[in-house]
């Protein structure tokens, strides 16, 4: 059923229209709050498409109070991927991009990306950062720095764009085709097929919109999605047009997503299927186990992922149920336990716990004592929380180190390090969202702290591009 069409746009202007579809299925109080978000962006040419998948809570009704200003199609349960070609059939943007109904989009998402896409006609879409968000709208944190440019290979490996992030050319889904229906997974599938179709991705590297976490995710149905990606990578490497460069990262890539799997698994109490995904990552890429402390902090991660529930009953899972291809990694159960405790720690503090971060770290610190002679891994985790958290970074590291527990005093020695890190880490953000100024200012800062920076190939290529940026600009205010 079509109800009421709206173009959210002054039809005289000559701006791409960009089109936004929103899938939907009885959500109507989040997915009021994602409609609101797209109203607010700053771009001007905007047309909304929401797409019901037959709901039967209000959200017909909620929807009255945006008639004039957004189309509405309801169809029978289909499905999201469905809804979202019923989107893409309906659409007539040049550009078009998809939001779940529980996420959002920050007010410049749209212009900043249309911004590059117009700038780069060679790219098919343009993809960015995102916040973590719980079911209230709080922020929990926020993803890094991503790839960007000819991403298949990494794609394979992984999928690392936000379903609501992409904003994608029409003519590369004229070329590859809607939705594929029949798969789970079918937005990882189409940034695959896209990225297989030759057409290099465009990243804005800040975040610009808010990936929602709710208890019933269907990140849930691991096993639904086991089937799904398992039967995307069968796909992928058995296109004989396949890259060279991409085939030989067969193994790798369905290790990697072996062992995310597992990971899943261990995390909803799957203990069987976890363990047999575990062992065939582990049969497929050995290497992953080659560097104890890089696969144990991987577990470490996955721990204290927002979407775990409790990370201490996930790790008593992973050693309570190890394949046999992992028992090496069983000594090293308190080394894991230290880092976990150590994480929320640094977690407490972003958030004000101070107390509990304090009882925290002093239980890292009693599992692994060596934590304080040699403070690597903290000092790691320090940086890395810094730019993660919704908090000022140098403010943050000052505040951990600041309120340390007293069997912990000697980690205070990591500040200089940390804040070096937290300033190279700000740089490079700071080079790629165009703010040439402070990149260069910030690496000059980081080298005071440590000038063995110098030393690395990609700090001085961003100083010596950022020096570049900032004189062009200053060059071109002076005319």
């Amino acid at each position: 059923m079509k109800h009421t069409v709206l173009e959210n746009t002054d039809p005289s202007s000559k701006v791409p229209l960009v089109s936004v579809i929103i899938p939907t299925y009885n959500r109507s109080r989040l997915l009021r709050l994602a409609i609101e978000s797209v109203l607010a962006q700053t771009y001007p040419a905007i047309e909304i498409i929401v797409v019901d998948d037959g709901s039967t809570d209000d959200t017909a009704a909620m929807l009255e109070q945006y008639a004039g200003r957004l189309t509405y199609i309801r169809q029978a349960n289909q499905g999201g991927t469905a809804a979202r070609n019923a989107g893409l059939r309906a659409a007539s943007g040049e550009y078009l991009t998809f939001l779940d109904h529980d996420d959002l989009m920050l007010p410049t998402k749209i212009e900043r990306q249309v911004q590059m896409l117009n700038a780069r006609p060679e790219i098919g879409l343009v993809h960015c950062r995102w916040h973590f968000i719980d079911q209230d709208g709080n922020r929990l944190d926020k993803i890094g720095v991503l790839p960007e440019g000819d991403v298949l290979k990494r794609l394979v490996c992984g999928c690392f764009l936000w379903s609501g992030g992409p904003l994608i050319r029409r003519q590369c889904l004229d070329k590859v085709g809607l939705f594929d229906e029949a798969i789970w997974s079918s937005d990882w599938d189409m940034w695959m097929r896209i990225a297989q179709a030759g057409y290099p991705f465009g990243c804005v590297q800040e975040p610009l919109g808010s990936y929602r976490i709710l208890p019933d995710s269907t990140m849930s149905d691991v096993a639904r999605t086991e089937q799904a990606d398992v039967a995307i990578l069968d796909k992928v490497f058995a296109d004989p047009h396949l890259p060279a460069d991409v085939a030989t990262v067969k193994n790798q890539a369905y290790a990697i997503w072996r062992f995310w799997l597992s990971r899943r698994y261990y995390a909803t109490g799957c203990w069987d299927a976890a363990q047999r995904n575990l062992a065939k990552a582990l049969t497929l890429h050995p290497q992953l186990l080659k560097d104890h402390m890089e696969f144990l902090q991987t577990l470490c991660n996955e721990a204290l992922d927002v979407r775990v529930a409790d990370p201490f009953q996930f790790i008593d899972g992973v050693f309570g149920h190890l394949p046999p291809a992992a028992e090496a990694i069983r000594p090293y159960r308190s080394y894991l336990l230290s880092c976990t405790y150590a994480g929320l720690a640094l977690r407490n503090y972003g958030f004000g716990g101070i107390a509990a971060a304090k009882r925290q770290l002093t239980t890292a610190i009693t599992l692994y004592p060596a934590l304080l002679e040699q403070p690597e891994d903290f000092a790691r985790m320090l940086c890395a929380y810094a730019m993660r958290l919704p908090v000022s970074p140098h403010l943050y590291v000052m505040t951990v180190l600041q309120n340390l527990p007293a069997g912990a005093r000697r980690l205070e020695r990591v500040q200089s390090r940390v804040l070096s890190d937290v300033n190279i880490a700000r740089a490079f953000e700071d080079h790629f969202t165009g703010h040439y100024d402070l990149a260069a200012r910030r690496i000059l800062s980081a080298l005071r702290y440590r000038p063995s920076w110098l030393g690395n190939r990609g700090v001085v290529a961003v100083l010596m591009k950022s020096l570049g940026g900032l004189l062009s600009r200053e060059q071109e205010v002076e005319r």
